[in-house]
């Protein structure tokens, strides 16, 4: 006999005896944790899907098909918080649970399903990131591009609609001085509305509501107050006028741009026809509107009227209007240095005889200076200004 393979033999007995009482041991110890036949999961949620919405969010899940499930919780902030969902209040089986106050983020939400013995799931999982005032912030508002009377309506025109904008809405005063809110709202492929009985040169208020394209709410923004108030046309008739010494022709001088005609020569502003003079530039006609101090005018606009029977007879041509609270002195040579910023400038065209250059915020002040820096009549050098029509509104009055 091989007594190698019987004292093997001999040692293994006891060692598997020892072994067998080592897991029998173990089976006590967790034998209050461990159920027969490994755990039972109850089925997971499934069909997820969401709807964002602002600062909050649409979790929609179905119940699936196993009968053992009754209850579920939505669970998100790393389960800090959680909203229980008995599916007996759910009789197909289709759960929408809306949750709010949220905030600008992404938010993984979890199902859980349970059975009537406590059972659980594994949880089902979506991520979705609703919008909120971060979001609303960095949108966009129109701008005012411009607001006139017509008559005793004003006409507004706005800048074109931004990214992800539904509407615009507006409201002003009316002649009797109260707010009113405007009927039409501006759809993002419109930018001009029409105030019905409108007070002139009153601030008015808008406001532009947002959505985005998987959103579910839309979301207006705080009313805006207009940076101008509803500009309308201005009488000049008692205003001063100086031109550039040596710049009139006879009975056509400087006061004749705010008479009110512009139908016949006689009632214009011409340069000079002297040798001496008619080529001299730059031409400048300076304005003491004779405004109190906080009674200025805010300009928000100028049409120049010309001669209404040939093109040939325009000779306006390069331009600068200065707006502010010092005399212009119309023989200053050196007006670029000394007249500040120019207010608006730019070339008129022979092709109408009434031309309007606007801006989209007015210049207040006492004292205007038209600079005419050249003419489309190159060998006179003439300039014959039949009108001009000034625009804009007072700002101490305007609200």
């Amino acid at each position: 006999m091989n007594m190698n393979k019987i004292a093997f033999n001999i040692l293994t007995v006891p060692v598997l005896a020892v072994l067998a009482v080592s897991c029998g041991g173990q089976d006590e110890i967790y034998k209050e944790w461990v159920k027969k036949g490994g755990y039972d999961y109850p089925a997971k949620a499934i069909n997820l899907s969401s709807v964002i919405g602002y600062q909050n969010v649409i979790v929609n899940w179905e119940k699936p098909m196993d009968p053992a499930v009754r209850t579920a919780t939505l669970f998100w902030d790393n389960y800090a918080k959680s909203i229980d969902v008995d599916y007996a209040d759910y009789p197909d089986g289709k759960v929408s649970i809306e949750v709010g106050e949220l905030e600008d983020r992404s938010y993984t939400f979890d199902i859980v399903n349970y059975d009537d013995v406590g059972n659980k799931s594994l949880a089902a999982e979506i991520t979705v990131s609703p919008y909120g005032d971060g979001w609303m912030v960095s949108r966009s508002e129109r701008t005012v591009t411009s607001a006139r009377m017509e008559g005793r309506d004003a006409k507004i025109v706005m800048s074109k609609a931004t990214d992800e904008m539904v509407a615009t809405r507006f409201r002003y005063k009316n002649l009797q001085d109260e707010w009113v809110e405007s009927e039409t709202v501006l759809k993002p492929g419109e930018n001009e509305v029409t105030f019905k009985d409108a007070m002139k040169g009153k601030r008015f208020e808008y406001s532009s509501s947002f959505c985005p394209k998987a959103g579910k709410d839309t979301v207006w923004r705080t009313w805006i107050k207009s940076v101008d108030g509803i500009s309308y046309q201005i009488d000049g008739s008692r205003w001063n006028v100086t031109a550039t010494n040596g710049q009139d022709f006879g009975i056509n001088t400087p006061d004749k741009i705010f008479d009110g005609r512009y139908d016949r020569p006689a009632y214009s502003w011409h340069s000079s026809k002297s040798d001496n003079n008619k080529q001299a530039f730059p031409k400048i006609l300076s304005v003491d509107t004779q405004t109190s101090a906080g009674e200025e005018f805010a300009f928000t606009g100028f049409t120049f009227c010309e001669n209404n029977t040939a093109a040939s007879l325009r000779y306006i041509k390069d331009y600068t209007i200065y707006v502010g609270s010092s005399y212009y002195n119309p023989d200053d040579a050196d007006y670029q240095k000394n007249f500040g910023i120019p207010f608006i400038g730019g070339t008129l065209s022979t092709s109408a005889d009434q031309y309007s250059v606007n801006v989209t915020q007015g210049a207040t002040g006492r004292y205007i200076a038209i600079v005419f820096k050249n003419s489309w009549n190159a060998e006179d050098g003439f300039i014959d200004l039949w009108e001009l029509i000034p625009y804009g509104y007072i700002p101490s009055l305007a609200d």
